[in-house]
């Protein structure tokens, strides 16, 4: 995934500090995938970049199911522009709606 990225990106997601930030970003959502949320969220995917290395829940990432994350960087989706508009739109509008069931029937009360 992160072949086509800067060292300092990939530095970055292989990094300790990463791992924890997108756990925390999984355990917002109860662990669910935001667009199947009938599955168990084992990614965290960047909607944005301009916030790298201060990246904060449904602005900047969601958790995604590992055939989510690759649906999403499907080339007619990601690399369009204006589709990944649309998806990013999406995907935050069903992170928060994922993220509401969570704390509603599971207890999680922090963003």
């Amino acid at each position: 995934m992160t072949k086509n990225h800067s060292p300092e990106y990939t530095n970055y997601i292989r990094s300790n500090i990463w791992y924890s930030r997108s756990r925390k970003f999984k355990q917002t959502t109860g662990n669910r995938c935001v667009l199947f949320p009938w599955l168990t969220a084992n990614h965290s995917h960047h909607l944005t970049y301009s916030n790298l290395k201060s990246e904060r829940f449904i602005r900047d990432c969601v958790p995604l199911s590992k055939k989510a994350h690759e649906i999403i960087h499907y080339p007619i989706l990601w690399k369009n522009k204006r589709n990944r508009f649309f998806v990013n739109g999406y995907l935050r509008v069903m992170g928060i709606i994922v993220w509401l069931f969570a704390v509603v029937f599971g207890g999680k009360k922090n963003v």
